[in-house]
C-alpha cells in the first residue's frame, strides 16, 4: 500500500505526471480545433462518414472513391465504428478486382491518370494495417505491379518527374500516351507511392524515386512560395513560359488544389522515407509554400477565390492536412494552427459549408456535370476535418 507522505508520494506524483493526458489536453496541445467547435467538428465528420457509407460506397471514379474509403478509415480509427471499416475493405477489394492487365487502373472517366491512381491507391496504405495477411499481399503486389509498368512504359522522365498517363482507356487497352511530365503525378505516384513502397519492401530504390520526384517539383517553386500546376496537355506547359494565357494556368488556376495534392506526397515523403538528411532538405525546402499558404489564405478561412465547382477551390481542403503535419513535424507555429482553426470554424458553419460546396451530409452538385466536383471537395473536407480530429490519422502507415 502506498501512502501519501515521504517518498512514497513523490513516486505517486511521478506516476501521476507519466500519465497520457486526458482527450481535452491533448486538443489544447493540437489546437486545430477548440472547445465546442471540435464538438461539431466531430459531428460533422460523423455524419460525413455515416453519408460515404449510405451513398458513396462504390464510386466509380477512383480519386474520389479513395478519398472516401479513406475517410472511412480515418472515421474507424476515431469514433471505432466497424461499418466503416468494412465499407472501405470492399471498396479495395473493388479496386483490386479493377487492375488492368498491364498494372494500371482506369480512372474512371475514359482515361488513366497516375495522379488519380496515386490518389486512389492511398487506400491500400490506409487500410494496410487493418485488413489481414492475405489482402496485404494482394494491396503490395497490385502496387509492384503498377510500380513496374510505370518504370517499364517510360513514366519515370529524366528529370525526376512522372509523366501524366494515357488520354484513352477502352476495355483494357490504354492508347496516346501522355509522358508530359505532372506536377501532381509526381507528387501522389511518384512521392506517395513510391514512398511506400521502400517502407513495406525496404528497398532503396523506390525512395529514391520519390525523392527526385519532389527534388523536382520544388525546383519550380517560384521566390515567392507558389508552386505552379505543371501539365503541358492542359496549357501549363513549363518550357513556354511569357504566355499570358499559359503563365495563368502554371500561376494562378490551380494554385491551392496543387499545394493541397503536393503536401500530400511531401507529408508522406517526410514521414516514411526513413532518411534524415532528406527530412531535413524537404522541412526547410518547404517554408517558403508554407508562408505562402498563411499569407494568402482569405479573409474568410478559405483559398482560392474561384468558383464554388472550380477544380482549384474543391481541392483545397488538402491544404488544411498539410499545414497540420507542417505544426506536428517541422515548427509549431502558432500562425499555423490558427490557420487550420479558421478554415475548420468556416466548415461547421452550416451556411457558409454550404457556400463551399459542402453541406453536412454531402456536398450537392448543381448539375450533373458539376457531380465529381462536389463529391470531390466532401471527400477532401473530410479528410481534413479527420486530421483536425487526429493529428496525422491519414498519415500512419
Amino acid at each position: 500500500m502506498i501512502k501519501r507522505n515521504g517518498i512514497c508520494e513523490l513516486v505517486l506524483t511521478a506516476l501521476l505526471l507519466a500519465a497520457p493526458l486526458p482527450a481535452a489536453s491533448v486538443a489544447q496541445r493540437d489546437p486545430f480545433c477548440a472547445g465546442p467547435a471540435c464538438t461539431q467538428t466531430r459531428e460533422l465528420l460523423k455524419n460525413l462518414c455515416d453519408y460515404i457509407v449510405k451513398n458513396k460506397s462504390t464510386y466509380p471514379t477512383i480519386y474520389i472513391g479513395g478519398y472516401y474509403m479513406r475517410d472511412l478509415v480515418d472515421g474507424y480509427e476515431i469514433f471505432g465504428n466497424r461499418r466503416y471499416l468494412n465499407t472501405a475493405i470492399a471498396y479495395g477489394d473493388y479496386l483490386l478486382k479493377r487492375q488492368m492487365p498491364g498494372g494500371f487502373w482506369a480512372s474512371g472517366y475514359g482515361t488513366v491518370y497516375l495522379a488519380d491512381t496515386g490518389s486512389a491507391l492511398g487506400l491500400f496504405i490506409a487500410l494496410y494495417n487493418h485488413v489481414d495477411p492475405g489482402r496485404q499481399r494482394e494491396y503490395r503486389q497490385a502496387v509492384q505491379r503498377y510500380i513496374n509498368s510505370i518504370d517499364k512504359d517510360g513514366m519515370i522522365l529524366k528529370n525526376g518527374a512522372l509523366g501524366t498517363g494515357w488520354k484513352h482507356v477502352k476495355d483494357g487497352v490504354m492508347s496516346a500516351p501522355i509522358r508530359d511530365q505532372y506536377t501532381l503525378s509526381s507528387a501522389l505516384t511518384g512521392s506517395e507511392i513510391f514512398t511506400w513502397m521502400y517502407h513495406v519492401t525496404k528497398q532503396d530504390k523506390y525512395r529514391e524515386v520519390a525523392y527526385h520526384a519532389l527534388r523536382w517539383v520544388l525546383s519550380t517553386m517560384r521566390g515567392d512560395g507558389n508552386i505552379p500546376y505543371i501539365l503541358a496537355e492542359e496549357g501549363a506547359n513549363w518550357n513556354e513560359r511569357d504566355n499570358p494565357k499559359n503563365d495563368y494556368n502554371l500561376w494562378q488556376n490551380s494554385t491551392y488544389g496543387t499545394a493541397a495534392y503536393v503536401g500530400e506526397g511531401i507529408l508522406s515523403f517526410d514521414l516514411h522515407c526513413a532518411n534524415p538528411v532528406w527530412q531535413a532538405w524537404i522541412e526547410k525546402a518547404v517554408k517558403p509554400n508554407i508562408e505562402f499558404l498563411l499569407r494568402t489564405q482569405l479573409p474568410d478561412g478559405t483559398w482560392s477565390k474561384l468558383g464554388r465547382t472550380s477544380w482549384d477551390r474543391t481541392r483545397s481542403p488538402g491544404i488544411a492536412n498539410y499545414l497540420i503535419w507542417y505544426y506536428e513535424h517541422v515548427d509549431r507555429d502558432s500562425r499555423v494552427a490558427r490557420a487550420v482553426r479558421r478554415f475548420d470554424a468556416f466548415i461547421i458553419n452550416p451556411k457558409k459549408g454550404q457556400s463551399y460546396g459542402l453541406l453536412n451530409e454531402g456536398a450537392k452538385p448543381y448539375s450533373r456535370a458539376s457531380a465529381n466536383a462536389f463529391n470531390t471537395v466532401t471527400s477532401l473536407t473530410a479528410r481534413a476535418l479527420a486530421g483536425m480530429l487526429s493529428p496525422g490519422v491519414d498519415s500512419r502507415w
